[in-house]
């Protein structure tokens, strides 16, 4: 379904998480990871997750982890040194942190070995794609028709690794190999792909983006393109959790994640359906919008404008809903998977 309009309303998202302990705060703040919403909002998904996690499954998952080809260099040698003398569960959770945010990581690896890991395209979708729950294109269409929807293939072809192509098919696809029997170090991978990809797509500008005739014919890149005072509004919203609001996001985050049902289907068009409905209606907002059109009928170059401060709190309050939401999935996917350990 094209979606040309903004939508009078997005899912309300009640939510409450457990109160912060000392120790996820000192496992966080001691991590060098705290300067973008791509590290840190990963990392924080993990921390709520893993309240939800049993001590038996928290150990499953780090055994799975030790099975991945780069943990020596990636992870062992990554924990900060104030960790290596930590709990072995402080240390699990670091490294399950860890491996939320490596498939970001994949992309500096050394160019020999970078082919083997990073997966660009497996961060983002098509705003056009539809399937299953998400039949609302993620595309906001300024003065020009909507371009067609790109049917999605169905998630029972998980099983063949080319299934993964994007956001929520690579989700898909590691999700099954997770369920089955499946070689040790590519499960390990997979667990970072899954940890990862249910964080991206609970972020917006993951999941569509602008259309226009001239200036982007093929979409903004997820707002890449939209430039926003030294930035893009990608960027914006990447890092929405950055700055002296980290320690506050957290004690939200952990109130707010004990509102969800602990239990949650993996349902993956659901959230992305979720997420769209937050671009088409916040993401771009008046000033945006009217700059592009201004351009795009001058046959200009865009130019850059700068976000409201109301605009920014209902931005850092929208990531903070998203990341607890995916912490609370990803905890009960994981759970689901090791069943009753």
């Amino acid at each position: 379904m094209p979606a040309q309009m903004l939508p009078s309303a997005w899912p309300g998202f009640g939510l409450r998480l457990c109160a912060c302990c000392f120790c996820l705060l000192l496992a966080i703040t001691s991590s060098s990871a705290l300067h973008a919403w791509d590290a840190t909002g990963h990392r924080l998904s993990v921390y709520v997750a893993y309240q939800h996690l049993t001590p038996a499954q928290r150990e499953h998952w780090h055994q799975i982890l030790q099975h991945h080809p780069r943990f020596a260099n990636d992870f062992e040698q990554a924990m900060p040194e104030d960790l290596r003398a930590a709990p072995r569960d402080l240390q699990t959770r670091w490294l399950l942190g860890q491996a939320a945010v490596w498939p970001d990581l994949a992309r500096g690896l050394p160019d020999a070995i970078r082919p083997r890991y990073n997966q660009p395209d497996w961060h983002w979708i098509d705003g056009a794609w539809v399937r299953d729950e998400a039949q609302t294109q993620g595309n906001l269409y300024i003065d020009t028709p909507a371009l067609p929807d790109i049917d999605g293939v169905p998630a029972s072809n998980s099983r063949h690794p080319a299934h993964a192509g994007n956001v929520l098919t690579a989700l898909e696809r590691a999700h099954w190999q997770l369920e089955h029997d499946t070689d040790a170090a590519q499960r390990a991978l997979a667990l970072c792909w899954l940890l990862h990809l249910i964080g991206d797509i609970h972020q917006p500008l993951h999941t569509g983006g602008l259309v226009t005739a001239r200036l982007f014919p093929d979409g903004d890149r997820g707002g890449n393109a939209i430039r926003i005072q030294n930035g893009n509004l990608h960027a914006v919203w990447d890092q929405a959790l950055r700055g002296p609001a980290l320690n506050d996001s957290l004690a939200t985050l952990t109130r707010l994640a004990a509102n969800l049902p602990a239990e949650q289907p993996f349902t993956p068009t659901r959230w992305l359906h979720e997420s769209r409905l937050i671009l088409l209606r916040q993401v771009y907002p008046a000033p945006v919008i009217d700059n592009v059109r201004r351009s795009e009928n001058a046959g200009t170059r865009l130019g850059s404008i700068t976000l409201s401060q109301q605009y920014q709190v209902d931005m850092k309050h929208t990531a903070t809903i998203r990341l607890a939401e995916a912490g609370v999935r990803i905890g009960s996917t994981l759970s689901a998977i090791t069943g009753s350990i």
